[in-house]
């Protein structure tokens, strides 16, 4: 009987172990993307409300993988960098996103779009080669752009901002939310369990990488 008693309690115990072990790490991870997606929730902004600045940031998104044209998500992050070029609150327009050596050919399809609405290539520059967002927001640093309109829907925003100002980019957010995407509750969930990883990110501690290298 004792032998049983004695297994029983490091059985309850250890099961207390890793719960306690367990909630701890779910509170932790819950800190960090609460962090994450309030720090610069006053730097986001609707398209009518914007405020001017150098260039205007199209953060990729899903596109047809055969023919590269823009999904309706990024279609809007497009037509809000227009519209904002057209009302000069932006000089020009940053591409940013995959170049097809991972998944598909994001910064394509944005280039072609932008050609197609009359955008000239003077003002338009291309990012290619960036398959996180940290990856864009790592990109825009090394180049030297600064006083930046991300341009993303709002599930995607906070941790754009976080990712970039966190790292010395100067930059504030603009909302391209126009209509009920397909997946919309999905890509909430998703990037609400992304958030703790920009948290690391920018702390230099990258648990997750994405590319052809991976």
């Amino acid at each position: 009987m004792s032998r049983i008693s004695y297994r029983g309690i490091i059985t309850r115990s250890l099961i207390l172990f890793f719960a306690t072990v367990i909630a701890a790490a779910a509170v932790l991870l819950g800190l960090c993307a609460a962090e994450v997606r309030s720090t610069y929730a006053s730097r986001m902004y609707t398209a009518s409300a914007a405020p001017a600045a150098v260039y205007g940031v199209v953060l990729g998104a899903s596109v047809d993988k055969k023919t590269s044209a823009p999904g309706v998500a990024l279609t809007d992050r497009l037509d809000i960098a227009i519209e904002l070029l057209k009302k000069r609150l932006i000089m020009g327009i940053i591409v940013t996103g995959d170049d097809g050596k991972w998944q598909s050919n994001e910064v394509k399809g944005m280039v072609d779009y932008l050609h197609a609405a009359h955008v000239p290539d003077d003002v338009l520059f291309v990012d290619a080669g960036a398959y996180r967002t940290f990856d864009s927001c790592q990109h825009l640093k090394a180049k030297g752009f600064s006083n930046l309109l991300l341009i993303t829907q709002e599930f995607h925003l906070p941790r754009a901002l976080y990712l970039c100002n966190k790292i010395g980019v100067d930059a504030q957010g603009v909302l391209a939310d126009r209509r009920w995407y397909p997946q919309y509750i999905y890509y909430w969930v998703r990037d609400f369990a992304a958030s703790p990883f920009a948290y690391f990110d920018v702390r230099g501690f990258t648990l997750i990488q994405k590319g052809p290298g991976v």
